[in-house]
């Protein structure tokens, strides 16, 4: 006769004709639904005129899976509780409207807190410069991102180009 019984939450025991045997249960993993964005910017200001503390939009979505990244403002909304990996790429050269050297610093903010920063220089007018930064970040559900210039100083030379400015997030768990 076969009889079945739960020991505990993690082990099935089971006898059939006086044979014992145990089996490890597996608990369930919570399930998580997909989460990944990347975005770019289809077209950014000369430096002097994107000021300090302006939120960068990065308009146009390669990726959307969960539709957390919004286009239009240039935030990403948490869907869910969960640690979150963000990437970020600037670009600068020197020239632009006022020929100076190229120079930003941007800022990825996560509730209106500065979690990660991010500089790009170049020393002369003919140079350009890029910079990519990464965070790891513990989110709860409806928690919001973004990233914007930098409070130090006004954003110098031409910060769009050839290069693309991205911005990139995924739910690693």
């Amino acid at each position: 006769m076969l009889k079945y019984k739960l020991d505990n939450e993690c082990v099935l025991k089971s006898e059939y004709d006086g044979v014992v045997s145990k089996r490890l249960l597996l608990p369930e993993t919570p399930s998580h639904q997909p989460v990944a964005f990347s975005a770019f910017v289809t077209d950014l200001d000369d430096g002097p005129t994107i000021d300090k503390h302006r939120e960068i939009v990065f308009n146009k979505i390669e990726t959307n899976v969960g539709n957390a990244y919004d286009s239009f403002t240039g935030t990403f909304r948490a869907p869910q509780a969960g640690i979150y990996a963000f990437s970020w790429t600037i670009y600068v050269r020197g020239g632009g409207s006022v020929a100076t050297e190229g120079e930003i610093l941007t800022e990825l903010i996560v509730n209106g807190h500065v979690h990660g920063n991010l500089h790009a220089d170049t020393e002369t007018i003919a140079d350009d410069d890029s910079a990519t930064g990464f965070v790891i970040k513990t989110l709860s559900k409806d928690d919001v991102v973004f990233i914007r210039s930098g409070n130090s100083f006004v954003p110098q030379g031409v910060l769009h180009g050839h290069m693309r400015w991205t911005f990139s997030g995924w739910l690693i768990d």
